[in-house]
């Protein structure tokens, strides 16, 4: 509908303006030297506005759709990129919550395996203790000798079972992240 209006508009006023210049015509030829060509400059403004019609009707339209198109595509890419970001948030605060979490059950862990330790040590020790109590009532009724390979036998046997056990315990418990920080540590100490 606008175009229609402009060409009519336009084609109006070139109706318009054609008896002008006839009329500027006549005059120009009388005054050849001089003055204003109201004939040129006329027909340079016919000129100038048949170029602005073609131009407003076929180059117009294609400009504007580059337009249109290059900014859809701008919106889009922008947001692409907002929802990328957005899912980056995402992920970072689930990776974080995730550390979170980790921190806390490593925290749980060490807990529980000083738990254990404890408990392990409670136990081997009333065992030991109950052992030795055995080992020393058989002391009392052997004589010297015997009472000393007694004990050296306990030792061995009470060192062997708790190095079996810690041992046993150790490889239970203990995580690579553990091991790399057990090495660090002796390194850290071999050099100071």
């Amino acid at each position: 509908m606008r175009r229609r209006v402009r060409s009519g508009s336009l084609l109006a006023a070139l109706l318009w303006l054609a008896p002008i210049a006839a009329i500027a015509g006549e005059h120009d030829e009388g005054h050849e030297h001089g003055g204003i060509p109201w004939g040129t400059l006329l027909f340079n403004l016919i000129n100038f506005s048949i170029f602005c019609w073609i131009i407003a009707r076929f180059a117009l339209p294609g400009a504007r759709n580059w337009v249109r198109a290059r900014h859809d595509r701008i919106v889009e890419e922008l947001s692409a990129a907002a929802k990328a970001r957005t899912e980056a948030e995402q992920l970072k605060a689930q990776w974080e919550a995730r550390l979170q979490a980790l921190d806390q059950e490593i925290a749980a862990i060490r807990e529980q395996a000083a738990a254990d330790s404890a408990h392990e040590r409670d136990r081997i020790l009333e065992a030991a203790r109950k052992t030795a109590e055995g080992i020393r009532n058989d002391a009392r009724r052997t004589a010297d000798q015997e009472v000393r390979q007694a004990h050296a036998a306990l030792r061995e046997t009470v060192a062997r079972e708790a190095v079996a056990l810690a041992t046993q315990l150790i490889r239970d418990r203990l995580t690579p992240a553990d091991h790399d920080r057990f090495v660090s540590e002796f390194l850290n100490q071999v050099k100071a």
